[in-house]
C-alpha cells in the first residue's frame, strides 16, 4: 500500500487540507467537471486526479470550510502564496481559474441540487448534511502526489525477515516503511499514522529481538 494526497498545491507544493472536501467542497478537472466520489480518502483521490487532463484538478469549497482548514499551518501558507483563488460568484471563479465557464457552472448548480435535496451523486457520493456552498468562493489548483510506501519486506512478529520458505534469518530485521505492514496492497488501505504504528511496534518488537540475540551471543 502507500499513502498519496489528491489534494497538493500546483506548482507550489503545499499540502491542501483535505478538510477542503470532507466539510463539503469538490474538486473538478480542466473540463470543468468533477470525476470522482472525493470522500473516498485522500490518498485514494491521488491516482483519480492524477488520472485527469495534465494531472491537474481544482480544489472547490467556500468561506466557511476556508474558516476551517485555517486551523492548518499549511493552509494559511497557500492563501499567503497565493494559491487560494476567491471570487464572489461561480462564473467569475471559473474565469479566475480559467476553466470552462458554462460547465464549471453547471457543475457546481448540480452540487448545489445535491446539497439541498440530501442526494447522491453518479459516483456515490452522498451529499446529505453537507450545506449548500455560499459566497465567497474559493479554489486551489491542485495535483496528486506519493508521500510514502506502506509496504515491504515480509517480517514476523520480532520484526525478522522472512526468506521465501517461511523461515527467519536470525539476525537481519525490518521496521517502518521498510516491513511489510497493515494497509494491505492498495492506497485504499491507508489510514493515518500507520506508518508511524509499524515503525514504532516493529522497531522496538525488533530492537528486544536484536538485544536478546546479542545477549546469546555474548554467553
Amino acid at each position: 500500500g502507500y499513502q498519496g494526497h489528491g489534494s497538493v498545491a500546483h506548482p507550489h507544493g503545499i499540502l491542501i487540507t483535505w478538510a477542503t472536501i470532507t466539510e463539503g467542497g469538490v474538486q473538478v478537472n480542466a473540463d470543468g467537471r468533477r470525476f470522482s466520489d472525493e470522500t473516498q480518502g485522500y490518498s485514494e483521490q491521488a491516482a483519480q486526479v492524477l488520472a485527469q487532463p495534465e494531472g491537474l484538478a481544482w480544489t472547490v469549497f467556500d468561506e466557511r470550510i476556508a474558516a476551517v482548514a485555517r486551523q492548518f499551518e499549511d493552509f494559511r501558507k497557500a492563501e499567503a502564496a497565493g494559491v487560494i483563488i476567491t471570487a464572489a460568484g461561480l462564473a467569475e471563479l471559473a474565469g479566475l481559474a480559467k476553466l470552462p465557464v458554462d460547465s464549471f457552472v453547471a457543475t457546481m448548480e448540480e452540487v448545489q441540487r445535491l446539497k439541498r435535496e440530501g442526494g447522491t451523486d453518479a459516483f456515490g457520493r452522498c451529499f446529505a448534511g453537507t450545506p449548500e456552498l455560499r459566497p465567497p468562493f474559493h479554489s486551489a489548483r491542485v495535483t496528486g502526489a506519493l508521500f510514502h510506501s506502506q509496504g515491504g519486506l515480509v517480517v514476523d512478529g520480532a520484526g525478522r525477515v522472512l526468506r521465501p520458505d517461511g523461515s527467519a534469518f536470525p539476525n537481519l530485521f525490518a521496521a517502518g516503511g521498510a516491513a511489510c505492514g497493515v494497509s494491505g496492497p492498495t492506497a485504499a488501505g491507508y489510514l493515518s499514522g500507520n506508518g508511524l504504528l509499524t515503525a514504532v511496534a516493529l522497531g522496538r518488537l525488533a530492537g528486544e529481538a536484536a538485544a536478546a540475540l546479542v545477549t546469546s551471543f555474548r554467553a
